[in-house]
């Protein structure tokens, strides 16, 4: 191969400055607040003098002998760089039908979810060795490959993008996860700056099926944070949505007397590169075997590689099949083989990633934080061995099934928040766990932590990489006060990697916190905090809750409203409860809201009553319970002789306090000036429907949202996400069944 081919580096870099404008974004660049663009350019610009350097050093190591390309057997590696002492440094790939392994099909037309997801307008990031076979019958019309990029057609490469986006026409059997999708292909040398080019462009995802060489490696270099490592963390923390996956690679399959490293801990300790990184979801391979959909019913491939990392965190992150994986070769136009390797298990990851954030696209404005898709990931995943995650499979199997119900659930019973915490700031949400069917409350936590800072040449040097530091717990008090505090997962670190996971202390090293509590009851609090300084002020997190019924992020505001004559006196207070205690007489007509949640308890002779309040025939009782969180809603519980109308749900996020509502306006929006979320309350007279259109001031529709039910007459709160919209003035228009009411909204 031609070293003009191969070291396209101070040009590559030069032209990724002005083709980053040509992407074809996902994510648009008004999304990038300005300091992030700049972080990410300047990430560019260190690579443009770190090009020069690596051509340097790979020229210098050739002159001492070591072959630019080794090939052996199916895998092929390139001399790329030297490390801090001057030794060769090789990336290699990881070779050594997966979608239903990982339950990827179920997006599939006709295949149990009643969905059509797989891959349509999705674009997906491939750095490899060289080029695809771009004309394969899977492949044809489906990658984007440019001409200053290694041309070499490779097997790997050709049968990983097969695996990533196969179409489902030429071979059934060989059909990508995401086989409606596109790619945009890259060879490694420039892989840095490419992704960073692609990030800012708007790319959700790229796969990168190859990692450092084992053998070239010194012992320090394993599991250390490293250059590579930091490097991908910066370009993820500046690029929010952007996910980079990487095989954790085949380490276990090199026989210890060429490298050393494989038998010194029992295969433990042999992550490397960019497998250190802390917001890189890093992938383990796991067999094939007869029952797909056997959640429990997979084993560690005897190839792929341990962790941990040095600093004790969980890594791998996520398992998926890398066994007998079948898809295209290059030999010929429609040459199909099967390999092995961690290579293919990334593959698979990323595809279904890509299948979940076009999912996640078609219920909300906006794609998934890449925070969240590794949150929902381990939040999903199929533990295997003692509970809890570990250093060979992470938190479990990939499965998208659950992962594609988690998301349909959410604001139903399940969560998926994404929220920032500012220096001092604690988070809390108080959640009632579902008490069918036994399911269990569980809360993951992820964030896109800052790249770390490099240590020295100490082997399993334990300093930190984590920069800012965020904890979950979940607390229960009973009814005496006393508190019990549940902790997520951590595991034993670098000197105990055998040992089975925890839940008994806060984990300081992990970016992903896990708390499972099994056979859970009644009201629990949900904390998020953080130690010491966060960098830049403040950190954006996701959190994602499964098993609950309902939450609320205060304590309790009741207000209570009376009309004509009522026996309880009018009252705007606090409260965790409300027993069914007041009377309602049949002269009066009262109104009780709640803008958080309540819970009704039964009544204190122990009986089969329903909980709840009591009226007398002739009373008028209407109850609105309105979580801020979602659209999660409880009834609320009624016992009643004769009732006019109840009402339980409506949406805001609001305390009570804040709901009177001037009589003279029939739309009032809070706040306004907006910046995420508006609040929208409005009166009806008769019962209605109700759409809201918002339109730019060239009066373009930007955002639609129509009730599925009709309301009740009366007083309402919709909560409106703005987020990702310009700044600048807007008209909400609020129709009904009787009018359409506009009013001036200012988004800043």
């Amino acid at each position: 191969m031609k070293s003009a081919v191969t070291y396209k580096y101070s040009l590559g870099i030069a032209i990724l400055f002005f083709q980053y404008s040509n992407v074809t974004a996902q994510i648009s660049e008004k999304d990038f607040p300005v300091e992030k663009k700049a972080a990410l350019r300047n990430i560019l610009a260190a690579q443009e003098r770190q090009s020069v350097q690596r051509e340097q050093a790979v020229s210098r190591l050739k002159s001492k002998g070591f072959k630019e390309i080794i090939v052996e057997g199916e895998n092929v590696k390139q001399l790329i760089n030297e490390d801090e002492q001057g030794h060769p440094m090789y990336y290699t790939t990881l070779n050594a039908n997966p979608s239903k392994r990982i339950k990827a099909n179920k997006f599939y037309s006709g295949q149990g979810l009643g969905l059509s997801i797989s891959g349509q307008g999705m674009i997906i990031g491939q750095w490899d060795y060289s080029k695809p076979r771009l004309s394969h019958q899977l492949l044809t019309g489906k990658i984007t490959y440019n001409t200053n990029q290694n041309q070499t057609i490779s097997r790997h490469s050709t049968h990983i993008a097969g695996t990533l986006i196969g179409n489902n026409t030429s071979n059934p059997n060989a059909t990508g996860i995401a086989y409606d999708a596109t790619s945009k292909a890259y060879d490694w040398v420039n892989d840095t700056a490419e992704m960073t080019v692609e990030a800012l462009g708007g790319m959700l995802v790229a796969n990168n099926s190859y990692g450092f060489d084992p053998i070239y490696l010194q012992t320090y270099q394993f599991g250390k944070y490293n250059t590579t490592a930091k490097e991908w963390d910066n370009i993820m923390y500046n690029a929010p949505y952007f996910q980079i996956v990487k095989a954790v690679g085949n380490a276990r399959s090199i026989d210890p007397a060429i490298a050393p490293q494989v038998a010194a801990k029992q295969g433990y300790d042999l992550l490397e590169g960019g497998g250190i990184a802390k917001n890189v979801l890093v992938v383990t391979s796991v067999n094939e075997n007869s029952n797909p959909n056997g959640d429990s019913d997979f084993s560690i491939s005897s190839f792929s590689s341990y962790g941990p990392t040095d600093d004790g965190r969980i890594k791998p992150d996520i398992a998926a099949q890398g066994e007998n994986v079948y898809s295209s070769i290059e030999t010929y136009n429609s040459a199909y083989g099967y390999y092995n390797g961690t290579s293919s298990a990334s593959a698979s990851v990323t595809g279904g990633i890509t299948l979940l954030q076009q999912y996640w696209k078609t219920l909300n404005p906006n794609y998934m934080w890449s925070s969240s898709v590794r949150a929902i990931l381990a939040h999903t995943a199929n533990d295997k061995g003692a509970l809890g995650p570990d250093y060979i499979y992470g938190w479990g199997l990939m499965d998208t099934e659950r992962a594609a119900q988690l998301i349909y659930s959410n604001n139903k019973s399940t969560l998926v928040k994404e929220e920032n915490l500012a220096n001092g700031q604690e988070y809390r949400l108080y959640v009632v766990a579902t008490k069918a069917d036994q399911q269990p409350l569980v809360a993951t936590l992820a964030w896109t932590d800052p790249a770390g800072n490099l240590g020295n040449t100490v082997t399993d040097d334990e300093a930190k990489a984590l920069i800012n530091d965020l904890d979950i717990t979940i607390v229960k008090k009973d009814d005496a006060g006393n508190a019990q505090t549940f902790y997520p997962w951590k595991l034993g670190g670098i000197n105990n990697y055998t040992a089975v996971a925890t839940r008994n202390s806060a984990n300081s090293v992990d970016n992903i916190e896990k708390v499972e509590i099994e056979n859970p009851d009644g009201l629990y609090q949900v904390i998020i905090k953080h130690k010491g300084t966060l960098q830049q002020g403040n950190q954006n997190f996701s959190l994602i809750l499964s098993g609950v019924s309902f939450c609320y992020s205060d304590d309790l505001y009741v207000l209570v409203r009376e009309k004509d004559n009522i026996d309880a006196p009018n009252f705007v207070g606090t409260a965790k409860e409300i027993k069914a205690s007041n009377v309602i007489k049949s002269t009066a007509k009262v109104t009780y809201k709640a803008t958080k949640s309540v819970e009704l308890l039964s009544d204190a002779s122990g009986g089969n009553n329903t909980v709840g309040f009591e009226t007398e025939p002739g009373a008028d009782f209407l109850a609105y319970i309105d979580p801020d969180c979602g659209n999660i809603s409880l009834p609320l519980l009624y016992k009643a002789q004769s009732l006019a109308r109840t009402a339980n749900k409506i949406t805001a996020s609001v305390p009570a306090k804040q709901m009177e509502i001037d009589k003279q306006d029939e739309i009032m929006l809070y706040p306004n000036p907006a910046h995420e979320e508006v609040n929208v309350k409005f009166r009806l007279g008769k019962t209605s429907k109700v759409v809201m259109t918002l339109y730019d001031v060239s009066g373009k529709e930007v955002l639609r949202q129509e009730s599925s039910q009709d309301f009740p007459g009366g007083e309402f709160m919709k909560t409106l996400n703005v987020r990702g919209l310009p700044s600048g003035a807007y008209i909400l228009y609020v129709e009904t069944a009787t009018q359409k009411t506009g009013k001036k909204l200012i988004i800043k």
